[in-house]
């Protein structure tokens, strides 16, 4: 069945043919493509044919269906659908042909159909392919009866234009006759030349209407940009700008002369780079100084330059100028600043090789891991630890690696900053287990946000081992001293005794010597009297200072702290350091070095497991004479001095200690305070701690 459109347009074909009207002079008169079809259907079926249709080709898609049509029904426009890849069906084969062909009666419904294609031909070339005088244009390869083209070549390589491919269908009637068909060839070759010219007609004009909106869109986006493009011909002729570039380029009204002479120098520059970069051929841009009319002030620009072509032959230049002025300055910012990155590069580099020269020559293995407890870095001890380095891990390496990964996630997933915790782990190069001293500590990211752990793992028995080999050489020494002390109190004693005697004989004896016998007398005396000192000074072991001079306090202290600091750290100890300005003091160094280490030693002994050690050094001037006085102070959290003891701890083989202790350390702190006429001072609360305060006077400058 025909469309209503169809339907009105026929009765409107009774009527003009009423009134005489040709099918040449309708189709002649039809103004658009979509005109042509319609009417070549209602024309078909006055021929005498009872039905008419038209199909086309979707080129984007393959498929092959109804466009128009005039008394058929739903079943016979189904029929006619199809694809381009049904090579079988005889549409399809009729189309691929280019010639009419008429289907005998079944082929696709009862009764025979006439089947005309329809394509874009003509005998005269398109415009484009006429201008270059191209003999390739597809209206004219489509009117050659010997050329058969294919389907998906229907584009025109002149212009561009894809043809149009349309059959169109005609039911044979009972009595049709041939020239009916003659006439029905004839009728659709005729229609094809409208449609030809009327879609090649569609055609520029929608290019035409293309290209307007085109070129409204591309000045749009020319006047819409910030930055001054020019479009120039061949000879450098300015053909279209931008107001960006009227800025520099165009005379504004009411300038003065020297804005118009800078607009004709930069016209000037303009050109003469343009003409720079044409003749080099190489350049694509190029820095351009100009000047702003409006402001007066120099704008550094980079013109981006790309030539445009018309069918492959040259027609002038795009210019786009970008301006580079506060690029530039921030280009030489950036510049500064990579130089500064990069002498900041080569100092970090430097410490990281000086930090991976440290951790391979530290001596203990060094373990690094993420925040996920994963680990990162290994020194070459822990890669042999932890069998990085081997192919076929032992089991006691597999236990070393979980004992290490629970330690690490424990500690990482902790609120602790550092941590120390002893661990044992599988050494393969002894073959033992060994006690290891685990010392962790976090680094944190700018966000507070742990970011790696740092564990470095000591051996703890080579350790322990050296300590109780000093402590026992210690022990040694002190008894060895406690032995010779007693040896000489005992000696020094009985010596003592019988030389009181003689003393005393001697001093009797004085009266009763002869004048003669005086000098031998004297002698006898003075050698008496030396005898005598020389056993007192046993009696207090007494050590000659031998050379005094002058030392700095302070350093005594610190040497002395430098040499416990390993002793006091493993026992828990830590220690406050307050030193002031002192002035040097006159006496034996390796005599209050002596001191220092025994009031140490002491405090180290009366801390049981964690506690504090204060020591401080302060001067303090006299107000009436010239001499001050400097103070050591020696203070600790320990176990204080027993009350019983505290009248007698100055006594020589006086002790807190036990067996371990020889009483002598404070007799002999005494003894070196006395011999620099210093006083010393103690407060001490059992549990609570100890403090020793030793004075010694000194001259002011």
């Amino acid at each position: 069945m025909a469309s209503p459109a169809l339907r009105k347009r026929r009765e409107n074909v009774v009527d003009q043919r009423s009134s005489s009207e040709s099918a040449a002079l309708r189709l002649i008169a039809a103004e658009r493509p979509e005109e042509i079809l319609p009417i070549l259907l209602e024309e078909v079926v006055h021929l005498g044919f009872p039905r008419a249709a038209a199909v086309e080709v979707d080129f984007d898609s393959g498929e092959i269906k109804p466009s128009a049509s005039l008394n058929c029904d739903a079943k016979f426009l189904e029929k006619l659908r199809t694809s381009l890849w049904s090579g079988e069906n005889p549409i399809v084969s009729a189309l691929t042909g280019f010639k009419p062909v008429l289907l005998p009666d079944g082929v696709i419904r009862s009764g025979a159909l006439y089947l005309h294609p329809m394509i874009y031909r003509s005998h005269t070339r398109c415009w484009e392919a006429e201008r270059e005088r191209r003999s390739d244009c597809l209206a004219v390869l489509n009117s050659d009866p010997k050329r058969k083209l294919q389907i998906q070549q229907q584009v025109c390589t002149a212009c561009g234009m894809r043809s149009y491919i349309s059959m169109v269908i005609g039911e044979l009637g009972r009595n049709t006759r041939q020239a009916q068909l003659r006439q029905f060839r004839n009728l659709a070759d005729r229609a094809n030349g409208h449609l030809s010219r009327l879609f090649k007609v569609e055609h520029y004009y929608n290019r035409m209407r293309d290209m307007d909106i085109t070129i409204a869109r591309m000045t749009t986006v020319m006047e819409s940009m910030a930055d001054p493009v020019i479009l120039t011909d061949n000879q450098h002729r300015v053909i279209i700008q931008n107001r960006a570039a009227e800025r520099f380029f165009r005379v504004p009204e009411g300038v003065s002369e020297g804005g118009k002479r800078a607009v004709e120098f930069n016209n000037l520059l303009f050109s003469a780079a343009l003409s720079s970069m044409v003749v080099s051929a190489t350049d694509t841009s190029r820095d351009l100084t100009l000047v702003d009319v409006m402001e007066g002030e120099e704008v550094l620009f980079e013109a981006v330059c790309a030539p445009t072509y018309a069918n492959q032959a040259r027609t002038g230049m795009v210019t786009v100028m970008r301006d580079v002025t506060d690029l530039r300055r921030a280009d030489q910012e950036v510049r500064a600043n990579l130089d500064k990155l990069r002498a900041a590069e080569e100092l970090v580099r430097q410490d990281r090789d000086r930090l991976n020269v440290v951790i391979e020559n530290v001596g203990d293995p060094i373990v690094v891991a993420d925040n996920s407890a994963k680990i990162v870095l290994l020194d070459p001890l822990a890669k042999d630890l932890f069998g990085v380095n081997s192919t076929a891990p032992d089991p006691q390496i597999v236990k070393n690696e979980a004992k290490l990964d629970a330690f690490l996630t424990s500690f990482t997933f902790s609120f602790l900053d550092h941590q120390n915790k002893a661990i044992h782990l599988f050494n393969p190069a002894s073959g033992t287990e060994i006690e290891y001293a685990a010392r962790s500590g976090k680094i944190y990211d700018a966000r507070g946000q742990v970011a790696y752990t740092v564990t470095v793992l000591r051996d703890f028995s080579t350790w322990k081992k050296l300590e109780q080999l000093q402590l026992e050489r210690r022990m040694l020494e002190m008894e060895k001293f406690a032995a010779t002390g007693r040896l000489a109190g005992t000696i020094a004693h009985e010596i003592n005794n019988p030389m009181e005697a003689i003393k005393n004989a001697i001093y009797l004896l004085k009266t009763k010597v002869e004048p003669d016998a005086a000098p031998i007398y004297d002698a006898l005396k003075s050698e008496t009297e030396r005898v005598t000192r020389i056993v007192r000074q046993m009696l207090g072991l007494y050590r000659n200072a031998g050379q005094l001079g002058t030392f700095d306090l302070n350093g005594i202290v610190e040497d002395t702290l430098a040499l416990f600091s390993r002793p006091l750290s493993k026992s828990g100890v830590t220690v406050d350091k307050r030193l002031g300005q002192v002035p040097p003091v006159k006496g034996s160094a390796d005599q209050f070095r002596q001191l220092l280490s025994n009031l140490v030693v002491n405090s180290q002994d009366s801390i049981q497991g964690s506690g504090q050690l204060i020591i401080k050094t302060r001067f303090t001037k006299s107000v009436r004479g010239v001499r001050g006085g400097v103070s050591i102070v020696v203070a600790d959290t320990g176990s204080g001095i027993p009350r019983e003891i505290r009248q007698t701890m100055f006594e020589p083989f006086v002790s807190t200690k036990g067996e371990k202790g020889t009483g002598l350390g404070l007799w002999i702190v005494k003894g070196i305070v006395e011999s620099h006429t210093g006083r010393i001072q103690v407060r001490s609360s059992p549990g609570k701690g100890t403090i020793f305060k030793l004075i010694f006077p000194v001259a002011q400058t």
